[in-house]
């Protein structure tokens, strides 16, 4: 036998010896008095999870039972209530309980006629080995497992005609067999059913098809992309959930909401749970991720009172698998480039438009000609100054490595990441210190769940993670801002007697030299996550019975260090008649680096209780929660900014959740959340929150059965209910507390004494309360041919009591400052949809999704009077809302602008400016003709749809994100020609060249250029609004994973190499810039990155 062939055997010796160990290994604690074998036996398979074969027939005329059991092993109990004449065998998870019976002599001939199957068990998609798949004849303990390469040989007498088959993630089958040796090949079809079994909701799970509430869920498998933060792949990805990034710089992530804007007060961002303690979706690694899940409508968030106003999303990490250690690891690899540059004007294309601009040669041809020629850098630079310091390509690196095993008793995960991704800047490779910017961040978890008795668990969670940022002295937002509005011809980097360049003093900067000359600052993160929970199983005392105890400690700690200094400038450069090149120090600058720190952070405590009951009678199902829980914030360090930040952050509350269905048709849940909060006064303090919801699943009634191969599922669900907020803002944590503050100093007195003062700061308000919110939702659910499931749901949410400060007081009512009130109101609306699509054709699995989320918001009374005209009313608009002129072209001759309205309210108006609407029709232009212009910056529609196949080792999938409904505005020195009030930040986009209006290009697309700045043409108005809406290919991967077969001979499990990337296309009609950055064409671009990596465990 050669050493394969005893891998093998020995393996599923080994597979057999540990089922059959974990069989004996059951204990059972129960009493019984006179009870029906039955019953005993059902039981049994309760505690146990054992399996029971017997026919019903035979158990019927056994024996009551009386008995007593206590911690007592299955095969004792076996032995206590299986009599003769019937008799037991265990196998495995299997237990056979049969009656013995004298046979006649042809009876006995034919039944010992020995039966011989053989064959192999496949995937029925890929065609791989099902490797300990169980085979056992039907209705005995006889069976045996599958070997390495899928293959078995089982051997029996009797009148069977069926043999099971069954393994995890599969369908089980019953294949049919005749008397006689024959050969079989067993193709088993994934169980997808699996998989959406349970969702995680609100403290809990609950079983897919029974949930009426408003809830996402996504694959974590989906979110594995190469980026350092986890929301920065959320966009697109679930339906409900509207995200956006504004920033590509390294460590930076995306800010996200549930459902879009539906409060102007202090909060609007959703809660984050992770493992059901609130903590930052961002420090969590995504290969430690088990379920992901958005919780959006009154039903699903109700139980989190004052904390789910804003949506909900629940993170589970992983936790161990009972068998033996596996242990999994993924590095990946790749560049980092940025997804869109800003093109800029060139030095010759700067000269014409300034010239033009200027209305005379300022730039001479003869300074023209020797920029062109390069003969002297020094007085005539010509600088790319993006390209100089900004790299194409940079380099990312991701590893993470996890271990999951243990034994009925223990189960352990434990896992260790790490990212590093460094930036695009470019470094002095002179200094002994980076200056660049790069982010790096460790991950370290361990889950630990102990079964310490059969009723008693224990669950313990530690992890930590640190991170490191590092950036140049003045900061990569400012540096990559500086490239950008510095022209090429306004001096060089350095002069070629090695000083660094610059426009002097508070006149600008030089790019190099902020990059590399400044010094250097890092910050530091670090995060520790604490968690343990003991759950009890009073199923002895009744079934479905539950109560859990958690308890958690984290700590957040921040630190600083910036080394720093000013760097020197020189300018003013001539030559002398020798040549020599004479330069001023315009800023002396430091020869050393400052140094300063800081630290803060916070400790957060927070302690639950919960009772847990779930039963079925008959066609009745019930549920219900019960849970109590209470949480202590603390800032510390710099964090603490004064007494009343250093004082406990306080919430405790009450939950509670009833769910019934009858027969899985008829669906109903009551949540409500009784919540406290130390901002309000004593009497306002606590707040009760309730929801109802309800469903019926139309396609489990008898009359649906016609449509049923058509629609095999179709359910109706809605929901209504209040939710709280008690982030009020407005700076205020107590606000039933007045303030005192400085009211100056008064002189009187025969002396004439200096007397201080003092008078009423915030006024005190005894009857604020919390922010509410009334969801509404109602939504279908369907699937057609078990192949594609749509969801649809519409939501709309009224938002009351939300924290202003007032704007309606007169100013003769003498008060120092307005106070504030819990007045607002606003509210949001919208829809939701979702689709996924599953097929299987040959050895091709195909799978496809799609999501729609389109929400509008609408402010409803913000406590601001009427403006003179009524369109100019910020009442009535969205959040965010931008206000302008509304244009109509440039005007195209002095003709022109004598026939329009009069707008020299704004300045000299010359052809080629910008000309304005008279809204109100008074014959001029001026504040009154202002309106809500475009849409808001944040996009009211995002959409994503993804494909993926799967043939045999090869997979590829890609994913398209994108947004509508959106416009910002370019408004800027950069569009508006040389308006800059510094000369040394005047460059223009190159967009401009040739764009610009003259007399003879009058239907332009920018406005004349000026060399000061133009009042008429830097107004906010709708010219300048472009449409932000893009489609972009998110991300798309190709993998290849190795055979079973394969890896088994280098003693591997899986194996797989995989090509990835992010953000490799963009379709938009605006080209300027990335548009999901927005007004930030400053602002460090976005990155496109593509990843090699491999997967493999053993």
């Amino acid at each position: 036998m050669n050493r394969n062939s005893l891998l093998k055997s020995a393996f599923a010796l080994l597979l057999c010896l540990v089922m059959e160990y974990s069989s004996y290994a059951q204990t059972i604690t129960k009493s019984f008095r006179n009870a029906a074998l039955t019953e005993v036996v059902k039981e049994l398979e309760r505690q146990t999870g054992l399996s029971f074969i017997y026919e019903k027939e035979d158990l019927k005329s056994a024996s009551a039972v009386t008995a007593d059991f206590k911690d007592t092993s299955v095969k004792n109990v076996l032995d206590k209530i299986v009599r003769p004449p019937l008799k037991y065998e265990i196998r495995g998870n299997i237990i056979a309980i049969t009656k013995s019976a004298e046979k006649t002599k042809s009876e006995t001939s034919v039944s010992e006629e020995k039966t011989e199957v053989s064959g192999v068990v496949v995937d029925a998609v890929t065609g791989e080995p099902v490797i300990g798949a169980a085979i056992w004849v039907k209705d005995t303990p006889i069976g045996i497992t599958a070997d390495l390469d899928g293959h078995f040989s089982l051997s029996f007498t009797g009148n069977y005609g069926y043999v099971s088959v069954s393994s995890i993630g599969y369908v089980n089958q019953d294949i049919p067999v005749k008397k006689g040796v024959q050969n079989v090949k067993i193709s088993m079809e994934p169980d997808n059913t699996q998989l959406d079994e349970a969702v995680a909701i609100g403290y809990g799970h609950q079983k897919r098809a029974s949930i009426v509430g408003a809830i996402t869920t996504i694959n974590p498998e989906t979110m594995k992309v190469p980026v350092s933060k986890i929301s920065n792949s959320l966009a697109g990805r679930l339906s409900g959930v509207i995200s956006v990034q504004r920033s590509g710089e390294p460590g930076e992530g995306s800010d996200f909401w549930i459902r879009g804007i539906s409060t102007f007060g202090a909060n609007a961002s959703p809660l984050i749970l992770v493992d059901g303690i609130e903590r930052d979706i961002d420090l969590v690694d995504v290969e430690d991720i088990k379920e992901f899940s958005v919780l959006k409508d009154a039903a699903a968030t109700a139980v989190y009172g004052v904390r789910g106003a804003n949506g909900v999303v629940l993170i589970t990490t992983r936790s161990g698998k009972e068998g033996k250690p596996t242990v999994t690891v993924k590095v990946e690899s790749g560049i980092v480039s940025p997804t869109k540059v800003p093109e800029m004007a060139d030095a010759f294309q700067y000269m014409e438009m300034y010239n033009d601009a200027a209305g005379y040669a300022y730039y001479d041809d003869e300074f023209v000609r020797k920029v062109r020629t390069g003969e002297d850098p020094d007085l005539y630079p010509n600088v790319d100054w993006i390209g100089s310091i900004f790299r194409k390509v940079s380099n990312n690196t991701r590893a993470n490595i996890n271990v999951s095993g243990g034994t009925n008793t223990v189960k352990y995960y434990v896992s260790g990441g790490f990212y590093n991704e460094n930036g695009l800047f470019s470094k002095d490779p002179m200094l002994n210190y980076n200056t660049g910017t790069y982010f790096r961040k460790f991950n370290f978890r361990a889950n630990l769940d102990v079964n310490i008795t059969k009723h008693t668990s224990l669950t313990l969670n530690l992890a930590t993670t640190f991170e490191q940022k590092n950036q140049g002295g003045v900061g990569s937002e400012n540096i990559w801002a500086y490239a950008l509005q510095t022209p090429a011809i306004m001096f060089p980097m350095v002069y070629s007697n090695g000083k660094f360049a610059g426009p002097g003093d508070k006149q600008g900067n030089n790019p190099y030299t902020e990059l590399t000359q400044t010094g250097y600052k890092q910050n530091f993160y670090n995060n520790a996550q604490s968690l343990v929970a003991v759950k009890h199983d009073f199923s002895w005392l009744t079934a479905g019975l539950s109560a859990t105890l958690k308890a958690s400690f984290d700590a957040n700690n921040t630190a600083w260090q910036n080394r720093t200094r000013k760097a020197e400038q020189w300018g003013n450069p001539y030559r002398d008649e020798n040549g020599v090149l004479h330069l001023t120090q315009l800023v002396e600058g430091s020869q050393t680096l400052n140094f300063g720190y800081g630290n803060g952070g916070w400790r957060s405590l927070y302690l639950e209780a919960n009772i847990n009951y779930n039963r079925s009678f008959g066609k009745h199902n019930v549920g219900a929660l019960l849970l109590y829980q209470q949480s202590q914030k603390n800032y510390v360090g710099s964090s603490a900014a004064n007494s009343q930040a250093a004082l406990p952050y306080r919430h405790q509350g009450l939950a509670f959740r009833a769910t019934y269905n009858y027969d899985s048709r008829y669906f109903i849940e009551f949540n409500a959340g009784y919540n406290g909060s130390e901002n309000f006064s004593p009497g306002h303090r606590f707040g009760f929150f309730p929801s109802v919801a309800a469903g019926w699943m139309a396609s489990n009634e008898k009359f649906w059965e016609p449509v049923s191969k058509v629609i095999s599922q179709f359910k109706i669900k809605g929901s209504y209910g209040l939710v709280g907020n008690d982030q009020i803002g407005g700076n205020r944590r107590f606000i039933y507390l007045e303030t005192i503050n400085d009211g100056g100093k008064y002189n009187f007195g025969e002396s004439v004494t200096s007397h201080p003062s003092y008078i009423m700061g915030e006024w005190s308000n005894p009857n604020v309360g919390w922010e509410e919110a009334c969801k509404l939702d109602a939504g279908v659910e369907a699937t057609f041919f078990d192949k594609l499931k749509v969801q649809v749901d519409y939501f709309r949410e009224n938002r009351s009591g939300i924290f202003l400060q007032r704007k309606s007081i007169p100013v003769y009512v003498g008060i120092s400052s307005s106070p504030y009130v819990n007045i607002g109101k606003m509210r949001n609306s919208g829809w939701d949809a979702s689709v996924q699509y599953d097929q299987t054709i040959g050895q091709v699995t195909l799978s496809a999704m799609g999501n729609f989320t389109f929400a509008r918001n609408v402010i409803l009374d913000q406590d601001e009077p009427d403006w003179t005209e009524l369109y100019m009313n910020r009442t009535g608009q969205a959040r965010w809302q931008r206000f302008g002129y509304v244009s109509d072209g440039l005007f195209k001759d002095e003709e022109d602008i004598k026939s329009w309205p009069d707008q020299s309210y704004f300045g000299d108006i010359k052809p080629g400016d910008i000309k304005y609407k008279d809204l109100n029709i008074d014959g001029k232009i001026d504040d009154k003709d202002q309106k809500a212009i475009g849409y808001t910056g944040i996009p009211e529609i995002v959409y994503g749809f993804g494909l993926s196949l799967l043939w045999k080792g090869f997979d590829v999938s890609v994913f398209f994100q994108g947004v509508s409904h959106v416009d910002f505005s370019i408004n800027s020195t950069m569009v508006r020609g040389f308006t800059a009030s510094k000369p040394a930040e005047s460059n223009v986009f190159s967009d401009l060249y040739g764009n610009y209006w003259t007399p003879e290009r009058t239907d332009a697309k920018y406005p004349r250029l000026t060399t000061t700045d133009n009042a008429n043409n830097s107004k906010s108005s709708d010219f300048w609004l472009v449409n932000g809406r893009y489609l972009r290919l998110k991300n798309a991967e190709i993998g290849y994973s190795l055979s079973k077969r394969a890896v088994q001979k280098i003693k591997l499990k899986n194996l797989r190499f995989y090509v990835s990337g992010t953000n490799l296309l963009t379709f938009s009609p605006f080209k300027l810039w990335d548009p999901d950055l927005q007004t930030g064409a400053a602002h460090y671009p976005n990155n496109m990155m593509v990843n090699i990596g491999v997967n493999l465990s053993f």
